[in-house]
């Protein structure tokens, strides 16, 4: 590849991290420990578990507060209820030993259709300057807590999802898509100071039921298939040009 590539969801976290900006937009995130897990819960309704090296939202498990000291456990398209002193217990036979995990605080994200939606931005560096080659929503499947397009999640376009949740409200669209737009180009930043390799990112953002966004992770090597699949192809050939505009730049610096 001509772009470095970065696995660990912790150590990107940490990473942007770093920036107040970005800092106040991240969700609680920290290295799977039991005492972890079990603190997180006490502080937050919702936390998922995932894997640090992990993709295509294989492999997560979500654990919900409920009534009576009780956690809704759901992986996939399964769920189970249990009692809190079990959990750790329960939540071990659903992880691999040969991975290690993460805990993150889960977010009250917006919906669309009665279908949770979280908003993929993708990002390239075909010169100096990262450029936004284009935004998506994927709208989950039914029944799923993830909206990766392998998991059955859609593509759809921004505005059109964004003027369902703000009733056509277009000042409140645009300035949602500008700061939309300012996060991931600061995301983008600060994770290029810190891997210089980077050329392409796709971040996914989250707009929770208070208008609050958030960035549930950064993917330094995302796919393309969300939008080749929309109608519209135009950002799917903005992606698609500059990608062989990177690989071209790459070529030529390995002949020099």
């Amino acid at each position: 590849m001509p772009f470095r590539r970065i696995q660990s969801k912790l150590l990107k976290d940490r990473t942007m991290r770093r920036s107040p900006l970005l800092r106040r937009h991240l969700p609680e995130t920290r290295p799977y420990h039991p005492y972890v897990l079990k603190r997180m819960l006490n502080q937050h309704s919702t936390v998922f578990v995932k894997p640090d090296t992990g993709s295509q939202g294989r492999g997560i498990v979500r654990l919900k507060r409920i009534k009576n000291k009780g956690v809704h456990i759901s992986w996939g398209l399964n769920n189970r209820k249990v009692s809190r002193k079990f959990v750790i217990r329960e939540l071990h036979q659903r992880l691999s030993p040969y991975h290690s995990y993460l805990v993150q605080q889960g977010l009250h994200l917006t919906k669309y259709h009665h279908r949770l939606v979280d908003i993929r931005v993708f990002l390239q560096k075909p010169g100096t300057k990262w450029l936004i080659s284009g935004k998506v929503v994927r709208v989950g499947a039914a029944g799923r807590f993830v909206t990766n397009y392998s998991q059955g999640g859609r593509p759809v376009h921004l505005p059109k999802v964004l003027n369902s949740i703000y009733h056509h409200n277009p000042q409140k669209v645009h300035r949602t898509i500008q700061k939309i737009d300012q996060i991931a180009y600061h995301a983008a930043a600060a994770l290029n100071r810190r891997f210089p390799g980077i050329r392409v990112l796709g971040i996914d953002i989250g707009l929770d039921r208070s208008g609050r966004i958030w960035i549930i992770e950064a993917n330094t090597r995302p796919g393309t298939q969300l939008f080749k699949n929309l109608g519209d192809q135009s950002m799917y050939h903005a992606i698609v040009t500059r990608r062989e505009l990177i690989d071209r730049q790459y070529k030529g610096r390995r002949r020099k």
